[in-house]
Order: C-alpha cells, then structure tokens, then sequence
C-alpha cells in the first residue's frame, strides 16, 4: 500500500514538471527584459547588411501602408527603428510612425513620435518638417479644446499644451514657430484668468523676438493684462503703475503699432483716478488730511474723472476744518482757482474759502465825486459768483474798468459841497476864489 502511494507521488511530481516545461514554451516569461536598441554604431560591413535589411523593411512597410495594411506597416517602422536605429531608413520610419499617428488624431502620441525623431535625428532631412508637425498639432488640440474647430472638445488640457509649446520652443528657440509658440503660451494663461504668468509669458515675446509681428501685440496684452487686475479688483496701485509703464513703452518701442492706445490710456487714467479717490477717502475718513490730500490731488489733475467735483467739495470740507491744509501741502501744485467752488459774495471771509487772492488795491484812490458812485474798497471774488441781493454790479468789479489811481490829488475827509449860482444871473460864471497869498521867504 506505501509502496503504491509513492508511485502514484512519483508520476504526479514528473507530470507537473512536464506541463510546467510546456507552459514555459507556449507563454513565455512577460517580465524578461527585451533585446536593448543597439548602441554603437555598427561598421564596415555590418552597416551596409543593416542598410539593406532596413530598406527591405522599410519598402515592405510602405507597401503594407498603401493597401491599407496599418497595423502590419507599423510593425514593419517600428522594427527599423528599434533593430537599425543607425541606419538612414530610421529617422524616416520614426517619421512615418508619428504621422500615421497624427492621422488616427492620436495627437499626444504623435507629438511625442515626433519628439523623438527631433531628439535623435536632428541633422535629417525630416527635422524641420517634425517641427512644423508639433506645432501644428498643438494648435489643433487647442482649437479642438475651444470648439474653434470640428465642434468637440479635446482631452488634452491648458497644462498640456502649454507643455506642447514649451517643447517646440526648445526644440528651436530661434525657431520660425518658437514667437508664436511663446505668444499662445501666454494667451492660454490669459484665458485661465492666470494674470502674472501671461504678463511673464508676454514680456519673453517682447524680449526674446522683438522684431517678429507679434512683439507689439504682446506689450500691449501686458498693460491690458494688469489692467484686467485691476477690474479684478486688486488693489495694488503697481498694476496701475505697470499698466502705464507697458503703454508708454509700446508707444516707446513700436511706434505706429496697431491697438487701442489712447483707449488704454484712458482707461488706465481713470483707474488711477479711481483708485486714489478710495485711498483718499479712507484716509479722510481715518483723520490724516494730509494722506488724504495726497490722494485726492491726483484725482484734481484729471478735471474730467469721474469723482472730480465730490473730490473737489471734500478738499474743501477738509479746508474749512483745517485752514492750514492748503498752505501745508504746497508741494502738491494744485490750482486752487479752479478748486474754488462758487459761494455767496463774502466767502473770502470765511476760513474755508481758498480761491483765488484779490489784486493789490492802491492806497491812496481818488474818491469819486457823487456819493452815490461810491465803490466799495473789498477784495475780488471769482466771476463766477452768484448775484446777492444788495451786492453792487458786477461790471464794476472790472479792474479793467477802474479808472487809473490818481496819487496827486489829496485825499479828502468828505466830498464837495456844490453852491448853487445866483438866480439872477443863471448864466453868470461862477465866482473866482482869491488865490491865498504867497508867503515871502524872510531875509537874513
């Protein structure tokens, strides 16, 4: 009975090993390492076997291709490219791989056969034409990505193609595509509303190409691009200060471009107006008229901003509280005239008036004959002050109308009394003083 146990043991074990032997044959092992690519380059007459065996593979290839045999053609490249790696039938298989690829639209997978043709066949004919290709897909995928084109939407995403770009940069970085390539970079992180590295991405167009087309575009993408900050409501007066740098240097470097500069300027004008009318009113509102004062003065430069007249009324308010704030701020430059804001015809004694001085008035004026003609010796207000019931006309305000000082007559304490002429003699002259005498000088 052991004994037939250890036979039936015995058979068991070499019928196991039997069958293991035969699995071995029919699958072979997946994890055993491939054949390496060769890495030298083989001479002499080794080359030339390896020439003839690639273009016999190369030509049965291209027959495959032709009658629509896809899967056997690309067989065929791929073995050229991974046994005869050397030979010259390679980089045009690597070629006919990509575009195969790029023909079934599996565009990541033809970028990167073309990649490889770039990155080991550089001095082959194929080289430029493999750029054209990478770049030319990576527009596609991003017109496919908008719905630009064929209506769908593409699984390659704005980190991918920016990848994509970067490559064919690199690849040619003086390069007929790398300008554009370096504009589309910076146009994708504008869409995704990723402001500093578009304004980054655009100034490398202006730097690395300024002569190509596309330089003049990009310095203006960069003062939109910090004013598209500012309507994002960011607060940091640099963009403003950035924004005017960007369109003064495109006026600067590229006169005559295309773009709405005056436009920009304006719009960037008005952000500055803006920006420090909040600055000032905080400050105001906190108590530091100075600050504030500061603030508001770039609004004042800008008769036609928007918060000009409010601005102008606070600058006033300020005033009335601190009647030293306009002496005080000197530096500033501002024209009180046109600060000046109307008000009743005795605003120059109150404290917050600060328009313009009246002129010097002489100080002997000859008085006038009539009582009734008497001028009123006060300073002058702004022309455009409202009339006040009881204020004297306008017109004599004139200094243009005065009539010049007399400094040789005396100053009387009253006016002349006018005698009436003897009614007997209405057409009599009018009697002659006698002249006072003339005092003598004494002798010695």
């Amino acid at each position: 009975m052991i004994s037939d146990l250890r036979r039936l043991v015995l058979v068991t074990a070499a019928l196991t090993s039997i069958l293991a032997a035969q699995e071995a044959c029919a699958f072979p092992n997946l994890f055993k390492k491939k054949n390496k690519t060769p890495s030298t380059v083989p001479a002499g007459e080794q080359m030339r076997s390896a020439e003839i065996a690639a273009a016999d593979l190369m030509a049965r290839a291209r027959s495959d291709e032709s009658t629509g045999k896809n899967g056997a053609a690309m067989a065929g490249y791929k073995k050229i490219v991974t046994t005869y790696p050397f030979t010259s039938m390679a980089p045009a298989a690597q070629f006919r791989i990509a575009a195969a690829q790029e023909k079934d639209r599996k565009f990541e997978k033809a970028f990167d056969a073309y990649q490889d043709l770039i990155t080991h066949y550089r001095q082959t004919p194929q080289f430029s034409e493999a750029l054209d290709r990478q770049f030319g897909i990576a527009m596609q995928s991003r017109s496919e990505k908008t719905g630009r084109t064929l209506g769908f939407k593409s699984r390659i995403g704005a980190e991918d193609l920016i990848a994509m770009l970067k490559k064919v940069i690199a690849n040619a970085p003086q390069g007929t595509h790398a300008a554009e390539a370096q504009f589309e970079i910076a146009q994708i992180h504008d869409e995704e509303g990723e402001r500093d590295p578009a304004i980054t991405a655009y100034k490398k167009v202006v730097q690395n190409y300024p002569r190509s087309p596309l330089a003049a575009d990009a310095q203006g993408k960069i003062g939109k691009t910090y004013m598209a900050k500012i309507e994002e409501g960011s607060r940091d007066r640099t963009n403003i200060t950035e924004a005017r740098k960007a369109n003064e240097e495109l006026q600067g470097l590229f006169p005559g471009a295309p773009g709405d500069i005056m436009g920009t300027t304006g719009a960037i004008n008005d952000a500055a107006a803006d920006s420090s009318y909040e600055t000032g009113r905080f400050y105001q509102k906190k108590g530091n008229y100075r600050a504030a004062m500061i603030y508001y003065a770039d609004v004042l430069k800008n008769p036609g901003s928007a918060h000009y007249e409010e601005v102008r009324d606070r600058v006033n308010e300020m005033s009335s509280k601190d009647p030293k704030l306009m002496g005080s701020m000197k530096s500033l430059a501002l024209d009180t005239r046109s600060l000046a804001v109307p008000a009743a015809a005795n605003l120059k004694g109150k404290p917050e008036y600060f328009g313009p001085p009246g002129p010097a008035i002489a100080s002997a004026v000859r008085r006038p004959q009539m009582r009734s003609d008497f001028i009123p010796n006060s300073p002058l207000e702004p022309d455009e002050l409202p009339a006040v019931p009881g204020a004297p006309d306008p017109s004599l305000l004139d200094p243009n109308a005065l009539p010049p000082p007399d400094t040789t007559a005396p100053m009387l304490d009253s006016p002349p009394v006018l005698e009436p002429l003897p009614e007997s003699a209405p057409n009599a002259p009018a009697e002659e003083k006698p002249a006072l005498p003339v005092e003598q000088p004494k002798s010695n």
